[in-house]
């Protein structure tokens, strides 16, 4: 079997999570917390509210990337990614501020998979790649879910899912790709962070 396709019963399959650390200069994290000294959690949200931006940035580079590598569509790819919380970290170092994406492995179903004449399962994971024939497998409607399904042993049951990998496999597949994630998110950061300084400075939204 393709090593794109996973077993719905292999263990760590089911959530990927991915990280980046961006260096934010601790300077300008100082400036930051210098300047919302008198409002409790004001760094928490000017930062925060900056990341989900750059975050947001970041996963547009990735969709256009990820997508034409990828058999699977952008509104698919949008959806099945999610921000981790992002936080504000102190170490030997310095400052950082540390945010990525997590996502489930994602039903094979969504990528271009399809039922040929003779009722096999024929699926592409990565657009450079063959299309492959699956010989155990099907499509079934399990509850209110349609997916790709292989039997575990000679019975009809137990069956078990198949999946394409999850959105953070496929971004940091591509070193290419997660540099300009990274390049796209600190800048889009550093565009913002004085507009959120002043929106906790007024108190709007909050």
């Amino acid at each position: 079997m393709s090593t794109d396709i996973y077993r719905g019963n292999e263990r760590g399959m089911t959530r990927m999570p991915a990280g980046i650390t961006v260096d934010i200069a601790e300077d300008s994290l100082d400036r930051v917390a210098n300047l919302l000294v008198d409002i409790h959690g004001g760094i928490y949200k000017a930062v925060g509210s900056a990341l989900t931006r750059a975050a947001s940035a970041g996963k547009t580079v990735a969709k256009r990337s990820v997508t034409k590598e990828y058999a699977i569509n952008q509104s698919e790819f949008l959806a099945r990614t999610q921000n981790v919380n992002h936080f504000i970290r102190q170490s030997d170092s310095g400052i950082s501020v540390v945010f990525g994406f997590r996502g489930n492995v994602i039903p094979l179903m969504k990528f271009n998979t399809r039922v040929n004449n003779n009722g096999q399962v024929v699926t592409q994971v990565k657009r450079s790649g063959a299309a492959a024939t699956l010989d155990r497998a099907f499509a079934a409607q399990m509850g209110g879910h349609r997916g790709i399904y292989e039997r575990i042993g000679a019975e009809r049951f137990p069956v078990r899912e198949l999946f394409g990998p999850a959105t953070p496999q496929m971004m940091y597949s591509n070193e290419a790709v997660t540099d300009e994630m990274e390049d796209k998110m600190v800048k889009t950061y550093e565009n913002r962070i004085d507009h959120e300084i002043l929106r906790v400075l007024n108190g709007w939204g909050m």
